[in-house]
């Protein structure tokens, strides 16, 4: 009986959890983006005070507790009101087994796919290349090593693709599950080492990492430990569950995984994120006054690529304000929605920035580039010491 209400429990839990988070996808239907405002909204009323679903946020949390114990309650009525019987029993075991492979193999090809073209660990930001490493938060240091290195993003991001192939197929599928439980116990390691903010995603994936690959468990102990193989109780496709119309089904959902997984990155045109073209203007530059202006000088000016002008101070403080373009013209607005004007101008001095900040102090700059790229963090690495 514990472990029939332990695979409904599991069953439930799964479904609901990963149904109800706000991730978009593009062939496959997205409930959770439809249900957070509801949810939040739930939330609000029952607490008092605004409740968001992301990341590692405390709603969150509490959401995945009340599943938890939601499904927890569902699941003994499930056990206690219907009938079990071994190809019952088999059916729902087959049925979790598979379904949780496949949303597995999904999330492990997108994040695979998403390194192997190195969208997910982007190459650094001029800004960032710039800033002290110990004034950097601990994820952005991760983030921009790890995309500092193109070749070590492609092997990780294969360690991801690999196991996420082999959960498609039943006679891989253990293989997969044991893959897939030791890149997810590394991933949900560095997510908690480094403070990155997908802890109870990753922890949820390992789950079902765990879930997967407990079959071949005993039968990876047995052989290492007792050093008696046995083969692996894999769980059997029920009668039925086969023909020519299940196999058309399975080669269907096989390629919206893989459509959900690459094709967003093989209609962008670009096999590797360091190729995409930058926006004007994009870069580092040394600032010095150019003409009377008010407030102080910054030390360096930033164009970053997703729409920020970035100012460092001195002593290495960061000011960001969203950029909009305009013919010869920056539009600016700083954090508390005060608006702001550059014009420049591009020589071969450099640029000529005149105008206003949004607090109001005028800005008569020349700003030189920097050669950012050029930096030691972004060179190709040696074989050999010199």
């Amino acid at each position: 009986m514990l472990l029939a209400f332990a695979r409904r429990w599991a069953l439930l839990f799964a479904a609901l959890f990963a149904a109800t988070l706000p991730l978009r996808y593009r062939v496959l239907p997205s409930p959770g983006v439809a249900l957070r405002p509801w949810l939040e909204a739930g939330g609000r009323a029952l607490l008092g005070r605004p409740v968001a679903l992301f990341s590692d946020s405390a709603g969150l949390y509490a959401w995945a507790g009340l599943l938890l114990a939601g499904t927890a309650l569902l699941a003994g009525i499930w056990v206690a009101l219907g009938r079990r019987t071994p190809a019952r029993e088999a059916q729902l075991w087959y049925g979790l087994h598979t379904g949780t492979a496949g949303l597995l193999a999904l999330q492990l090809l997108v994040y695979g796919f998403d390194k192997v073209f190195k969208h997910q660990f982007y190459l650094p930001e001029p800004n960032t290349l710039y800033t002290p490493l110990g004034l950097l938060p601990p994820d952005l240091a991760y983030w921009s090593v790890m995309g500092a290195s193109r070749s070590y993003s492609v092997f990780a991001g294969l360690l991801e693709v690999l196991p996420g192939l082999l959960l498609l197929w039943g006679r891989t599928r253990l293989l997969g599950g044991l893959l897939a439980l030791a890149v997810l116990a590394n991933v949900l390691a560095l997510n908690v080492g480094f403070d990155i903010s997908v802890k109870l995603w990753s922890g949820f994936l390992l789950g079902l990492a765990a879930l997967v690959a407990a079959p071949g468990l005993g039968t990876v102990y047995a052989g290492l430990v007792r050093e008696r193989w046995q083969a692996p109780a894999r769980p059997l496709r029920p009668a039925g569950w086969q023909g020519r119309w299940v196999g058309a089904l399975r080669g269907l959902l096989l390629g919206v995984l893989l459509v959900e997984a690459a094709g967003p990155l093989l209609e962008s045109g670009y096999l590797n994120d360091d190729q995409v073209s930058r926006p004007p203007l994009h870069g580092a530059y040394a600032v010095q006054v150019e003409g009377p202006a008010s407030g102080p000088v910054p030390r360096r000016a930033f164009v970053h690529r997703q729409g920020y002008f970035i100012t460092q101070s001195a002593q290495d403080s960061l000011r960001s304000y969203t950029l909009t373009y305009a013919p010869g013209c920056l539009l600016l607005r700083d954090k508390a929605g005060r608006p702001g004007q550059l014009r420049y101008r591009l020589d071969r001095a450099g640029l000529h920035l005149r105008g206003t900040l949004g607090t109001g102090d005028s800005v008569r700059w020349l700003a030189r580039p920097l050669p950012w790229q050029r930096l030691p963090l972004l060179r190709p690495g040696n074989w050999l010491v010199q």
